[in-house]
């Protein structure tokens, strides 16, 4: 994912901040401005509990807000727009009991178009939009990305194993871009003996502490 110096970085359905703790942790020296949009009200708390302990207050802030509502910022406001959505359509999948954990991983809220059109409206002209997403379900996000005038540029494959399909793709897309596709090197986590392969770690070093 690439990001610039200074810039303005929003995450939409930031649960617990992963996403902009993740983005500080590996960029700490950039002056990023960092905003986690998150409905769930218990989500939010965990968030900001999150940032102030490790020492980001002054760069994440948490917003409770939906995606699905766009008044949260003027148009253009954001450099980098980025979202791990919800993975399953309602209906397709086992549901969990608990509401809010129901609402994570199904599109009950708001589905994948919705957010991609959140982000195409949120970041400005040739800024870019960055998806974590289900790989099942890539054709929906491209055409998602394509429909909101995202037009994606790199894509990298997670997979579990090297002889495992993969079941999460990332996918960087430039609002207004020109066609070009890059498809990165795959990510392969584990080993056979379930021990992070060193690809994994130079990628995501905070996997391995």
């Amino acid at each position: 994912m690439s990001v610039p110096s200074r810039a303005r970085v929003l995450d939409l359905g930031t649960g617990s901040g992963v996403i902009p703790l993740g983005i500080m942790l590996r960029h700490p020296d950039k002056g990023l401005t960092v905003t986690g949009l998150e409905i769930n009200p218990e989500m939010v708390a965990a968030a900001e509990e999150n940032v102030q302990r490790l020492g980001f207050a002054d760069e994440i802030g948490i917003e409770q807000g939906n995606v699905c509502t766009t008044d949260f910022a003027p148009a253009g406001s954001y450099d980098l727009v980025v979202s791990n959505p919800p993975y399953r359509s309602e209906g397709r999948g086992k549901s969990c009991p608990d509401e809010d954990r129901n609402k994570a991983r199904f599109e009950v809220d708001c589905d994948l178009d919705a957010f991609a059109a959140t982000a195409s409206r949120m970041v400005r002209n040739r800024g870019r939009v960055c998806f974590v997403f289900l790989a099942e379900r890539l054709t929906e996000l491209v055409e998602s990305f394509t429909r909101h005038k995202l037009e994606p540029k790199r894509m990298k494959f997670i997979h579990g194993r090297i002889d495992s399909p993969s079941k999460v793709v990332m996918l960087e897309a430039v609002k207004g871009g020109k066609p070009g596709l890059i498809l990165e090197s795959p990510v392969i986590l584990f080993e056979k003996d379930n021990s992070l392969t060193p690809s994994s770690i130079e990628y995501c070093p905070f996997i391995a502490k």
